[in-house]
């Protein structure tokens, strides 16, 4: 079958261009045609991840995205001292409003994947700038933590979402090779807690926590620059085919029945001069034939577009699949929720961390600017870690999974470590060395998604994890680690509990490989 279509389709593209030579062409000489131009169907370009160029903006723009909403949600456990002394609230109570607005970013991430699918990460981007902005400045005028839990926490966590999640992605569509070098990158935006904590603690000492929460408004504006930066981009990888397609003659409506085999029956494949929807059942067989189409339109030195453009008479024998909002297929699979339950294990441990260790070091006796300055360690060693681990894990020295095991495996043991630090200096050292394992972890999530699950469903797949980490790890690991605090009136449980997720996180992910065993023969 694959043959004949393709003979058909050679046979009427070399008539074509025939006729086009000796209409346009008085000379004689035969246009050259050289297939430069990148798959065209229906009037979309479909490329490959250009792994540079345009891509180095798109790192830029995530820089700064992840600086005003990573770096700025790692910033305001800044406030929690502030919070609790304006309000007079338990720590556990207090603990909400930074938990709601973490594990909202993550939350909100399926619909923000949905958004993104249906109108673009440019539109959803600049949406999620505009709501980041109506949420700080509701949040000035709050009498109770209760107002903050809807303002700061839900209507900026949701913000954060739009604004997060698309552009993340954009990195895994832009570029392939250099995947994890550009992540890193980017990511290491979200390490500008190295100056955000103090500048946020010098905000709150001169203007008071309305005061910082306005200005900090003001600078979440640059969202909408950054969102302005997002050229959309169409990837082969994503381009699906229909298994029921035709093949039409618009020229004089009637084909010849010989040019095709007996696997077209004459009852449904034949009607008006048409070949009539049939159902293939092997995708297989579409997908070498696809091959075959293009290997022989290159050997012509012709394109896909030219022969849609230029020769009306024949519609591709391909259409591309309608994409769905979003792949829902993936809760069932057995890698993503390997992925998943890692990344909830661990957002639930690093989320403890975030919130509480500024108030863990007021209650060492350390100062507010010096308490605040152990956020700022973490966002520099963060930095350090993102950049040299993406271009580490780039040169596939080791796989990037047994490389996520690690990183999880040096948070486990630096928080476990940290319970013996009694000083500025100590924590100081506990903060730079979790920074280097989370920062490394960080950088690592979005290329071990895409390496585990693919590009095709990267919406989709990180959108349902962060989903997932967000409900069942960042929203309620800061309230158990305050309530455990109220209890106790010690960090040293909080930080325990947080120690032990780390490790059976980097345990979990060693379930992957009979997960992988898992798809294979259920796709075999």
């Amino acid at each position: 079958m694959s043959s004949n279509i393709v003979n058909n389709v050679n046979n009427q593209t070399q008539s074509s261009s025939s006729s086009t030579n000796n209409n346009k062409h008085a000379n004689g000489k035969r246009p050259s045609l050289h297939n430069t131009n990148p798959l065209i169907v229906n009037s979309k370009q479909y490329v490959e991840p250009p792994d540079g160029g345009w891509g180095w903006v798109i790192v830029v723009a995530v820089w700064f995205d992840n600086m005003l909403v990573i770096g700025m949600l790692k910033s305001l456990g800044v406030l929690f001292p502030a919070f609790r002394s304006y309000f007079q609230e338990s720590a556990g109570a207090i603990s909400w409003i930074n938990s709601i607005s973490l594990s909202m970013r993550a939350t909100a991430a399926p619909l923000s994947a949905a958004l993104s699918n249906k109108y673009g990460e440019r539109k959803v981007v600049a949406l999620g700038g505009v709501l980041v902005v109506i949420g700080l400045i509701m949040s000035v005028y709050a009498t109770s933590p209760y107002y903050l839990y809807g303002s700061l926490g839900c209507v900026t966590g949701i913000g954060f979402a739009f604004a997060s999640l698309p552009a993340l992605t954009m990195i895994g569509r832009y570029f392939k090779v250099r995947r994890s070098l550009a992540n890193g990158l980017s990511r290491s935006g979200g390490a500008a807690t190295f100056f955000l904590a103090p500048l946020l603690q010098l905000l709150v000492t001169n203007y008071g926590w309305q005061g910082c929460l306005l200005i900090v408004a003001g600078l979440e504006l640059h969202l909408i620059a950054c969102a302005l930066l997002f050229r959309p981009l169409r990837l082969k990888e994503e381009l699906q085919f229909e298994p029921t397609t035709t093949l039409k003659n618009h020229r004089d409506n009637q084909m010849q029945p010989h040019t095709f085999n007996d696997e077209f029956t004459k009852s449904d494949g034949f009607k008006s001069g048409f070949v009539a929807h049939r159902a293939i059942s092997d995708r297989q067989k579409l997908k070498m034939m696809q091959q075959e189409v293009e290997k022989r339109v290159q050997q012509y030195g012709v394109t896909e577009s030219l022969i849609v453009d230029h020769f009306p008479q024949i519609e591709p024998v391909y259409q591309p699949k309608q994409k769905s909002t979003l792949d829902f297929s993936l809760l069932l699979n057995p890698k993503w929720a390997v992925i998943t339950l890692n990344l909830v294990l661990t957002q639930f441990g690093y989320s403890i961390t975030l919130v509480h260790t500024v108030a863990r070091a007021k209650l060492l006796g350390i100062g507010e600017y010096e308490s605040a300055m152990l956020l700022s360690f973490v966002g520099l060693s963060e930095v350090v870690a993102q950049l040299s681990s993406g271009a580490f894990a780039d040169r596939q020295y080791i796989k990037r999974i047994h490389l996520h095991k690690i990183y999880i495996g040096v948070m486990a043991i630096a928080t476990a470590c940290s319970l013996l630090c009694n000083s500025f200096l100590t924590m100081a050292i506990y903060c730079v060395l979790f920074g280097c394992g989370s920062g490394s972890w960080q950088g690592n999530i979005l290329p071990l998604t895409v390496d585990t699950l693919g590009v095709r469903t990267l919406r989709s797949a990180y959108g349902f994890c962060l989903f997932f980490s967000g409900v069942c790890g960042q929203l309620i690991g800061p309230p158990i680690a305050g309530m455990m605090f109220d209890a106790t009136q010690s960090y040293t449980y909080s930080f325990i509990l947080a120690t032990i997720c780390f490790f059976i996180a980097s345990f979990v992910l060693w379930l992957e490989v009979p997960a992988s065993k898992f798809v294979r023969r259920k796709e075999e």
